[in-house]
């Protein structure tokens, strides 16, 4: 098993800083590059986790910051106002995005293919980055808080998308799952949706626990399938774009 480097990439959108982290093996050269995009808290042990495990793959990662300075929240009653926030400045998480790939691009030098992987409120700004028509490997949305495109915003999305869901997600309902399906077909774009049954939100989160009747719910089984089903898309969609 290869170690793992880490190092802070700093970029700047207007006034406003973001301090991302990079992660790379320290013993061999990757061929691409996946901007991971968290869930509400940011870059948060399971958000390391999840990178650990595509640099174990062969991919170099970004985790990108989703508020600014590096803010990493701990405290569970920050969701609300957070997500909120999000919500309501969406076109500010893309444009956070898009400088956090162009500093990719300037200050590690990379060159090959990026794909964008987003948890969670992270799913729902890679998804709008992919609405702008970012030249993107791939767009990976798992236990997604999905959207449909806001108004004015385009729905055409140039790189193949993976949707990874539960069926029983009470943030992201199956009446979403649809509408985003509609949006998507409507705007001719390639996309596959995976669900997985008796399946909540925060499906990858060992400390959502496991009670059946919350709100976030841990499934260990369809976290290990969203793992291998992500590992195949990355790996399919890196051949296609070399």
């Amino acid at each position: 098993m290869s170690s793992t480097r880490e190092k802070s990439l700093v970029y700047a959108v207007g006034e406003k800083q973001y301090i991302g982290l990079f992660l790379t093996a320290a013993d061999r050269r990757t061929q691409a590059m996946v901007v991971l995009l968290p869930d509400w808290r940011g870059q948060s042990g399971l958000a390391r986790d999840h990178a650990g495990y595509l640099v174990q793959l062969g991919y170099d990662v970004v985790i990108a910051d989703l508020y600014g300075d590096g803010f990493t929240p701990t405290d569970p009653a920050q969701v609300g106002p957070l997500v909120k926030r999000l919500l309501e400045n969406r076109g500010e998480g893309v444009k956070a995005l898009q400088g956090c790939i162009e500093e990719i691009k300037i200050q590690l030098g990379f060159s090959g293919p990026i794909f964008c992987l987003g948890y969670s409120a992270g799913g729902m700004v890679a998804l709008d980055y992919g609405r702008t028509g970012a030249t993107l490997a791939g767009i990976i949305v798992c236990s997604g808080l999905l959207k449909t495109a806001a108004p004015g915003m385009p729905a055409g999305i140039k790189a193949p998308v993976l949707f990874l869901q539960g069926t029983q997600d009470e943030v992201s309902t199956m009446d979403v799952v649809n509408a985003v399906i509609k949006e998507m077909d409507e705007a001719g774009n390639n996309f596959r949706f995976e669900l997985f049954g008796q399946t909540h939100h925060a499906f990858d989160n060992p400390e959502a626990g496991t009670d059946p009747t919350a709100r976030l719910v841990y499934s260990p089984r369809s976290a290990a399938r969203a793992r291998l089903a992500i590992a195949d898309f990355l790996g399919a969609a890196n051949k296609s774009s070399v």
